[in-house]
């Protein structure tokens, strides 16, 4: 090999420090994009505090349907006192119902059943109802509904 083949251009040099560059850089920020993957920043969750009825709106074994978002959520008044649970099935995300006369939520499109504590009585639910944290407070009841972090593309 002599020394006119040996010796590097300065084109191919800006070239293969171009390229390297460029891959230390992907190989960087997958490594960053892995470790926070792995490891999640914590942070304290925050919670937005919604009036969902007055006491005595809701009789002993009744529920009340609202709306928080667009998302249905029913408050039960048990003996115990409140639950509010999320009016959406766990199963495929349909809607929920309430039959009064049974005293049970009903999902119509797979037939599942949960019972007033949002149990899963029968049917492919895989999981109880969510649940939300209740409040009574002066003879009003909140719930305390998570803050989700909304992206660009939720």
């Amino acid at each position: 090999m002599s020394h006119e083949e040996a010796k590097q251009t300065r084109r191919s040099f800006l070239k293969n420090f171009g390229i390297l560059g460029a891959l230390t850089l992907a190989a960087l920020g997958f490594l960053r994009n892995l470790v926070l993957y792995l490891f999640p920043p914590l942070e304290k969750k925050k919670y937005h505090k919604y009036l969902v009825s007055k006491e005595s709106e809701i009789p002993v074994g009744k529920a009340k349907k609202i709306t928080i978002g667009r998302k249905p959520v029913y408050v039960v008044h048990l003996e115990s006192g409140y639950k509010v649970f999320s009016g959406i099935c766990t199963h495929l995300g349909c809607i929920i119902r309430w039959e009064e006369e049974k005293g049970r939520f009903y999902c119509p499109c797979h037939k599942g059943v949960f019972d007033k504590n949002g149990t899963v009585l029968s049917g492919p639910p895989p999981r109880p109802l969510d649940e939300f944290k209740v409040e009574v407070d002066k003879k009003l009841v909140f719930i305390y509904v998570e803050e989700k972090i909304r992206g660009p593309w939720t």
